[in-house]
């Protein structure tokens, strides 16, 4: 019995490898029918010897289907499931061993018996196959700007969010994280920033466009491309503007059956360079900050000189981060292949009572109808998150702004157990904030589509597909009785329930021509038609007073104060129409070209503009392919391609609507009618925001020049980029005078703006024995963006803050620049000071001079300037990695060079008139024994206005941080063999261990103040920073 479950077990594989060995032999048997006669002949002239051996990797593990064949013959095999092989041949023979992704070996068989083999690694990478839109192509036939990112990259960095994984793999690319909760919103952008709108990349995902990627798991991903210039991305037309990323998710083999468990569990700390003052030093500087009070000096017996709290210390923790990943993949040749997967992730976050967790199902399965004719197959992800959320985004009230600026002399709790809380400011404990915190969402989603391929008369293929991405939101949201301060209470509970559900349609055709004429030219032409339609809908409501903090009666219905009840909801839908049409030509593998137009019909616009044209054309020169080139014996150039292209493509990432007047009958829009009481109120309607019928396409200008180069067999490869974006018809509100009757003026096509730079790509990959192989590699790239036009209304303001705006976006500096006052040290000696008081008529020694930029005599508002960008000059990374045996190290350093972040704590934090905590380096404020610092002088009350917004505010924002770094080792076969593994590979992983800088926030990696505030880039608040991350998994195949 024993050996019957045995065979049929092994069966399956021998007759797979029979049919592998099949496919081998049966090349074309009739056009040698005559070398195979005279071949016999010839054999059994020589000595037959029967050869068998083992064909393994650097790492020692087996190459599963390596092709063995006899030099000059037809005769082959392949090799089995444990990398063995067995030919008969002649002793006089060679033969000859062939991988794919690894270099031909060819071997004299003499008077071996046995030949074992160790494939090395084909580092040439030109001729690497990546994902383009609608299609794939070789890399060596790329005439746009795409950049590849592969499996192994991606999969090995502990990240809850895939875009985070994009960090540093590729030049041009600049990927922020908005916040460091988990699950916190990432922030990609794809050479610079072309418009005061969205500037989100567009997100396909195995052909079908989502909305987000924030359900997928790094384990899924086998490539991610990066479509950077109008060449590529204009064949996506009116959402190509941004970049486009295409995500393809792991698909079956054809084989056995192949099961995957990745697994790996750590722990995350919070990644802080504040350096704050603790309670002693708090309480001495208000000592003698009290001495300039004069009259009202601060009660300083009601805290404690012994009490220090470190608030950042008590917000935060150490985290735990789990993460499962199941895979089962396989199928049989020209019958069906199958990839499924199951994925866990439980991430704790840094700052208590954050947290993440999500659990996704995943299936592409792909079936063959009618062999080389007709085959089926759908591609669906099902996912649920689950986030547990504290107060972001706001500079007066956040969980991380309170931690830093609330007085270390304040207690967590006091002797008796109740929540500290300052006897002098109206800022909430934090602690007790997070305490009473219960505010979670929960997102379901399912992404997929069903498609069919159909080749028919030899040249031509048609795929048809539909997909769909369908999310829904539970949001849960509810505050209890409490009372900590008169300040921070809440005296009757509310319980909060929101709701959005988004539907998203897309049917997609394609046809594709390919053919190859007179063995030079090569002609492969795309054409298509699409359709996508979607709808969103939102649902709030809100009611107070539940019969207690019980969670089973936290709902709308168990609240018992009707009158507190409230409810919002909207809905809107969207479609979009397209036509695309491609066409790659290939004259004699040294000539490309390609063109592109695709042409939208849009609701989002009125039906004057509704429909717009993009099309593209680029040209490639493989100068390497030439006869003179090659005459010029440059042996140590592999390839050499000279590209450029044009392009035009465009963002219909705007507001719904926008063409039309939107009316509100919100409650402030009511009217009272009558008198005494018989006064009533009526429900009222008005319009509110003017609408603009012309309003028409954001559009894209994108011209690139590059070259590709590789170098000494493929181990070194370079690619440089130069690229000069213009934005053209942006969409900005114009102002409109308040008599005409509206809040808010038209959305007009009225801005511009471009973004210009370079970038570079050097890789050098080796291996140097069978045993080591090691790679390094550098990418850079540097971004210049200016805004060009903004009409005839005032400059776009950002970044609210409790004493103005951060940034402003003005014609001829930078998207959401700095701006405010220029500062010139402090004031020194009195005859400076009577010189400053004429524009400054309340300033003291040791206050800040503010700088009268344009000479009127007046210090105002007209004098404020750019103070700062949070552009950076260049962003960079640094990829190392080795193999040694069955060990392996991987790493990436990366940063960004000349960029600024506008520290708005400092608000607090440097206020020397004010109780709130503060910077160490404020304790060497200006004395008249200490005038060498631009710390100003203690003040009981800043009638200088030292804290206005300026200069002062802005620090470098540049940094070099350790961002992932792994090692790993593979056990050797021979004892993963035994107990049934085909591999082990047991690894450590480390994030953002390391981060040098010279910015004194918590994190030098700052985003947006939140996700749709896009002109507030680079402003700090209090952001929740990134975490530290370690830990230890094992990946192992079956």
């Amino acid at each position: 019995m024993n050996n019957s479950k045995t065979n049929r077990k092994t069966l399956p594989k021998k007759i797979l490898c029979l049919l592998a060995i099949g496919l081998v032999c049966s090349f074309t048997v009739e056009g040698h029918a005559s070398d195979t006669k005279s071949n016999a002949l010839i054999e059994q002239q020589q000595a037959k010897v029967t050869i068998q051996g083992k064909v393994i990797d650097s790492k020692g593990e087996p190459l599963i289907g390596v092709s063995v064949t006899v030099k000059g013959t037809i005769d082959g095999t392949l090799t089995d499931l444990d990398g063995a092989y067995s030919i008969t041949t002649t002793t006089d023979a060679s033969l000859t061993f062939t991988y794919v992704g690894y270099k031909s070996q060819t071997v004299v068989v003499g008077n071996h018996k046995s030949i074992n083999v160790t494939m090395i690694e084909d580092v040439t990478m030109m001729d690497e196959v990546i994902v383009v839109g609608y299609g794939v192509m070789k890399k060596s036939d790329v005439t746009g700007a795409i950049s590849s990112v592969k499996s192994d990259a991606i999969g090995r960095q502990p990240v809850s969010n895939v875009a985070q994984a994009l960090q540093g793999q590729a030049p041009g690319v600049i990927v922020t994280s908005n916040s460091g909760a988990p699950g916190g919103s990432i922030n990609v952008r794809i050479r610079g920033i072309g418009t005061v709108n969205n500037s989100d990349p567009l997100y396909v995902v195995d052909g079908m466009p989502v909305s987000n990627i924030d359900y997928l798991s790094t384990s899924d991903i086998q490539s991610m491309e990066i479509l950077k210039d109008a060449s590529a991305t204009a064949i996506y037309g009116a959402r190509g503007a941004n970049g486009v990323v295409l995500i393809t998710t792991k698909q079956g083999k054809a084989g056995n059956t192949t099961v995957t468990l990745d697994a790996y569990y750590g722990a995350s700390k919070i990644n802080n360079k504040l350096d704050l003052l603790n309670g002693s030093q708090w309480y001495d500087l208000q000592t003698e900050i009290n001495k300039v009070r004069g009259s009202a000096p601060i009660d300083l017996s009601k805290v404690s000189r012994d009490t220090s709290t470190d608030w950042m210390k008590e917000i935060t923790r150490t985290a735990a981060i789990q993460s499962y990943n199941l895979g089962i993949s396989g199928g049989m040749v020209d019958e069906y292949t199958y990839n499924l997967g199951v994925g866990y992730i439980d991430q704790e976050g840094t700052i208590k009572k954050t947290d993440y967790q999500r659990l996704s199902l995943r299936q592409n399965v792909e079936k063959t109808v009618i062999k080389k004719i007709l085959s089926v197959g759908t591609n669906l992800n099902i996912s649920q998150s689950k986030t547990n959320k504290i107060l972001e985004g706001s500079n007066t009230v956040g969980i991380v702004n309170s931690a830093i600026k609330l007085e270390p002399v304040i207690p967590v709790r006091d002797a008796n157990g109740k929540y500290g809380y300052s006897p002098y400011v109206d800022y909430n404990n934090p602690v007790a904030d997070i305490d009473f915190t219960n505010n979670k969402s929960k997102i379901t989603s399912i992404v997929g589509n069903i498609y069919a391929d159909l080749n028919f008369l030899k040249y031509f293929k048609f795929k048809t597909s539909f997909g769909v991405d369908m999310r829904k939101t539970d949001d849960y949201q509810f505050t209890p009785v409490y009372t900590v301060s008169s300040y921070q209470k809440n005296t009757v509970n509310m319980v909060t329930r929101g709701y959005l559900k988004y539907d998203y349609y897309v049917w997609e055709n394609t046809l594709n021509y390919n053919r190859v004429f007179a063995q030079k030219h090569t002609l492969n032409a795309l054409v298509g038609y699409t359709r996508e339609w979607g709808r969103t809908e939102t649902l709030e409501g809100s009611k107070k007073n539940t019969p207690n903090d019980n969670p089973d009666l936290q709902y709308l219905d168990a609240a018992q104060d009707a009158s507190s009840a409230t409810a919002t909801g909207i809905a809107y839908e969207s479609a979009l129409i397209s036509y695309l049409g491609r066409i790659n030509y290939d004259f004699d593998n040294r000539y490309l070209i390609t063109a592109s137009v695709r042409r939208d019909g849009s609701s989002r616009f009125g039906s004057k503009h509704q429909y717009g044209n993009f099309p593209s054309f680029a040209l490639g020169w493989k100068v390497s392919n030439e006869d003179f080139f090659k005459n010029l014996n440059a042996d140590w150039v592999s390839s050499l391609k000279l590209r450029a292209g044009w392009g035009r493509i465009g963002n219909q990432s705007i507001g719904n609507y926008v063409y039309q007047s939107l009316l509100s009958s919100n409650i402030q829009y009511s009217y009272l009618f009558g008198n005494g009481s018989a006064q009533q109120l009526f429900q009222g309607l008005t319009a509110v925001k003017m609408g603009n019928a012309d309003v028409k396409w954001e559009t894209t200008e994108s011209t690139n020049v590059g070259l590709d180069a590789n170098f000494l067999n493929g181990r070194l490869n370079f690619s440089g980029e130069y690229y000069y974006k213009k934005t053209k018809d942006m969409l900005v509100t114009e102002p409109i005078p308040n008599y005409l009757g509206f809040e808010s003026g038209p959305v007009t096509n009225i801005g511009s703006a471009e973004n210009k730079g370079f970038e570079f790509d050097v890789s050098w990959r080796d291996q140097i024995s069978t045993d080591f192989s090691y790679n390094v590699g550098f990418n850079i790239s540097t971004i210049k963006n200016k805004m060009l036009s903004i009409g005839s209304g005032s400059p776009l303001t950002g970044g609210s803050l409790r004493n103005g705006n951060a940034t402003i976006t003005r014609v001829g500096d930078p998207i959401g620049a700095f701006y405010g006052y220029k500062t010139n040290g402090l004031v020194q000696t009195a005859e400076q000071l009577a010189e400053v008081k004429k524009l400054q008529p309340n300033a003291e020694l040791g206050d800040v001079i503010f700088v009268n930029t344009n000479g009127d005599q007046a210090l105002s508002d007209k004098d404020k300037v750019i103070i700062g960008n949070p552009i950076p000059d260049f962003i960079y990374a640094i990829n190392l990695g080795f193999a040694y045996k069955g060990f392996d190290m991987n790493m990436q350093w990366g940063g960004t060079v000349g960029n600024d972040i506008f520290n708005a704590m400092r608000y607090y934090t440097y206020d020397l008139s004010s109780v709130t905590n503060k910077d160490v380096k404020v304790l060497n404020y200006w004395r008249t024994d200490n005038t060498n610092t631009d710390v100003p002088r203690l003040a009981g009350k800043d009638v200088n206005d030292n804290m206005r917004i300026s200069d002062r505010y802005v620090e470098n924002g540049s940094y070099l941080r350790l961002r992932n770094v792994q090692l790993g080792y593979t056990f050797p076969v021979s004892l993963t063999k035994k107990a049934y593994m085909q591999k082990l590979r047991i690894y450590v992983t480390g994030q953002n261990l390391l981060t040098f800088t010279s910015y004194r926030g918590a994190d030098p990696e700052v985003g947006q103040i939140t996700s749709t505030d896009y002109l507030s880039r680079g402003v700090d608040i209090g952001t929740y920073p990134q975490a530290m991350t370690i830990t230890g998994g094992v990946s192992i195949t079956f």
